[in-house]
């Protein structure tokens, strides 16, 4: 019953192992469900069911399927994997998570997501560009950090949702400014084209977005790059990183999986294995570079201990930005400082 009542909540895509199947040591788990939020938001929609394809594939898992789990945002770590405790290696579960699932969790004040799942991986971001219309007068980003200062709300930046990747980034940069966080005007969109519209109409005077869907864009010509959020720079993007005009702050839109949060540690173990040969796996070092996403790869307790502190610094810009009533961290006093 409780299997027919979890696929009654979600669609899913089944890919299972044929003749042509990876060889190798043999599948690391039998049966994998690879459950992916599709929440407003969420920003990371389809790469469960490319994850399955290359778990596969790659001789990785025997079947693998991408499970759509609705839901809101910020209770899917709480609310995905239900009472099922069956061994990792015959029928494991994972959940994709992202930044903005971070976000939403705080916004909510939910369980923060460190807490309520097990942090397994961290496997791919997407570094964030800014961008003005190619006429703008805002020609360089020292142009664009002084309007900042002198009017903060005087300059309506645009990006994707409130309180996701683009709105925190947003918020990071005012307060390395120097600027007062609370006076930064942001416009939400949860299409990347209203997005679009809204700069090419004048509603915003730049947008912050995915450099690679920007990267056309601005090769075309028809938009100007500011500045990027990666720590080096970007090919086919003329533009400094933060780091490069003094803003000291690297930032991008991560995607990764957690699993159950009463994982055993021989289950957890296994999880972090098969995330280490996924990222190890030619199939699914080619998809990231066919999609322009950054390995990042972070596994176990390094990760664990990566999100920890990633949700501190998140929830401590979205009070900032005023969409928290406290600044006071989930993390009950287990956030570890970034040096």
């Amino acid at each position: 019953m409780r299997r027919r009542g979890f696929f009654a909540l979600a669609a899913g895509v089944l890919v299972a192992a044929g003749c042509d199947a990876g060889g190798g040591a043999g599948p690391a788990v039998k049966r994998l469900f690879i459950l992916e939020p599709t929440a407003d938001g969420h920003g990371w929609d389809g790469i469960a069911g490319r994850l399955a394809t290359v778990l596969v594939q790659s001789g990785l898992a025997r079947t693998a399927m991408a499970v759509e789990r609705r839901g809101a945002l910020g209770s899917a770590p709480r609310d995905a994997f239900g009472a099922f405790h069956g061994p990792f290696a015959r029928e494991g579960r994972l959940l994709v998570t992202a930044m903005p699932m971070v976000a939403a969790a705080e916004i909510a004040n939910t369980t923060a997501v460190v807490n309520a799942a097990t942090p397994i991986a961290r496997l791919v971001g997407d570094w964030a560009v800014l961008v003005v219309p190619s006429d703008s007068r805002l020609r360089t980003f020292e142009d664009f950090a002084a309007r900042l200062r002198g009017n903060p709300a005087g300059l309506t930046v645009g990006g994707g949702a409130e309180g996701g990747s683009d709105h925190v980034l947003y918020g990071m940069i005012g307060k390395c400014l120097g600027v007062d966080t609370r006076l930064l005007e942001y416009a939400g969109y949860l299409a990347p084209e209203d997005a679009a519209e809204a700069l090419q109409v004048g509603r915003v005077a730049a947008l912050l977005g995915s450099a690679r869907a920007l990267r056309p864009e601005i090769r075309a010509g028809r938009l100007r790059p500011l500045v990027v959020s990666s720590g080096g720079r970007i090919d086919g993007i003329d533009a400094p990183t933060l780091m490069e005009v003094d803003v000291r702050l690297e930032y991008s839109d991560w995607c990764g999986l957690l699993g159950p949060k009463d994982m055993s540690p021989g289950d957890r173990d296994a999880a972090i294995d098969l995330c280490d040969r996924i990222d190890a796996a030619p199939r699914w070092r080619s998809l990231c570079a066919a999609h322009g996403w950054s390995r990042v790869y972070l596994s176990g307790d390094e990760f664990r201990q990566w999100l920890f502190t990633e949700t501190a610094r998140t929830r401590g810009v979205l009070h900032e930005l005023g969409l928290l009533k406290s600044s006071d961290t989930t993390c009950w006093g287990s956030c570890v400082r970034r040096p």
